[in-house]
């Protein structure tokens, strides 16, 4: 699997007229590529991609590591203080004269460096070379952010049991990410989001020391990673009764959420889906409360391409995985959001978060 990956990046590499593709990979990068292509999920290294042959620098820390999850790539030990020393030895061993970076990703001081320490070696930024590649997943990373949903859906689950008013966001939040962990989740893919009452208008609401009280809607925002992909869930559902405006909002969202999903399919584009949504909340008379784009892509990161958005006039393709995700959110009143994470498929789409209801829940 990860053979083709590489050849793929090659691929790109001819195109772009170089003979080599270099990632850099730093602890908060918050660059999965080197895990992607190579099986490595330590901190701290660079990936050297060349039709010679596949390289992997890192430090002492990971030698060990490196060597057990990417035995395709050839390891280059490395210190601290001799890292461009190496880099540049293996430049000169292949006669490497111009290579290409993803310029949307890579850190501006790390290409100036290398350009420093290694003369006469020219470069091509590409943008988003990686997530445009990623964007397509095969059937173990479908497999693998399936298991990752599963796990959030049945914390879900276990979390409405024991929802009870006076409970804070903060607590509930944090019950959420324990229960996580407990169900086998590698971490948190996101800050879990807890909304209730009125900070529900808040569309990245923190949680905070708020009570939960009867008569509220109570927004849920959470996921998790499995084997390095995320899952991405948001229900909102009622403390006991809610006003007939909250109802109203809550339907009207419902049916904008379903007719997405209903739309998505390989070859419609994701600009196409955010307008369906959109129309149907605007046509409701709450078009100036939808305050985000419809969706985003899920995989290695919780948010990558393809983007459902207006902006995104290219094809979904098949085997993408997408949210479908609107809402409305007013001040002063509170706030709604149904969020699906669907895999794109040629006549439909497959919902991978389909063991929710999205019927009002009224605990």
């Amino acid at each position: 699997m990860k053979k083709k990956r590489v050849e793929r990046i090659l691929t790109e590499v001819r195109d772009a007229g170089a003979d080599a593709f270099l990632l850099f990979n730093h602890e908060l990068s918050g660059q999965p590529g080197t895990r992607y292509l190579s099986g490595f999920s330590g901190t701290e290294s660079v990936l050297l991609i060349t039709e010679k042959g596949n390289f992997i620098f890192t430090d002492g820390r990971y030698f060990s590591q490196a060597r057990e999850e990417c035995p395709d790539f050839e390891l280059v030990p490395t210190g601290r203080t001799l890292f461009w020393e190496e880099l540049e030895k293996v430049f000169r061993m292949l006669d490497l004269k111009k290579f290409v970076f993803d310029q949307s990703r890579t850190n501006y001081g790390a290409i100036s460096k290398l350009g420093e320490k290694i003369k006469g070696v020219s470069v091509v930024g590409s943008e988003n070379i990686l997530q445009k590649i990623r964007a397509v997943k095969d059937e173990r990373e479908i497999t693998d952010i399936q298991r990752a949903a599963d796990i959030a859906i049945s914390v879900f689950k276990k979390l409405m049991l024991g929802i009870r008013e006076g409970a804070t966001e903060k607590e509930l939040a944090w019950r959420i990410e324990v229960l996580m962990r407990e169900n086998g989740a590698e971490k948190i893919s996101f800050d879990t989001i807890v909304a209730s009452g009125s900070n529900g208008a808040k569309p990245h609401a923190k949680p905070s020391d708020k009570k939960i009280v009867k008569g509220e809607l109570i927004t849920f925002d959470f996921g998790c990673f499995y084997n390095g992909y995320a899952s991405d869930i948001t229900r909102t559902v009622a403390l006991g009764p809610v006003s007939d405006k909250l109802a109203e909002i809550y339907e009207t969202v419902r049916i904008a959420q379903e007719l997405g999903c209903e739309a998505a399919k390989a070859g419609v584009t994701g600009s196409e889906i955010d307008k369906i949504c959109r129309d149907y909340i605007s046509g409701s008379g709450y078009g100036e409360y939808f305050l985000h784009g419809t969706g985003h892509g899920v995989g290695m990161e919780v948010h990558e391409l393809p983007y459902v958005s207006a902006s995104n006039k290219e094809p979904l393709p098949e085997n993408s995985v997408i949210t479908v995700e609107p809402g409305i959110y007013i001040e002063g009143i509170g706030g709604v959001r149904i969020e699906d994470t669907v895999v794109v498929k040629k006549d439909g789409s497959i919902n991978m978060s389909g063991g929710l209801s999205k019927e009002l829940v009224i605990l």
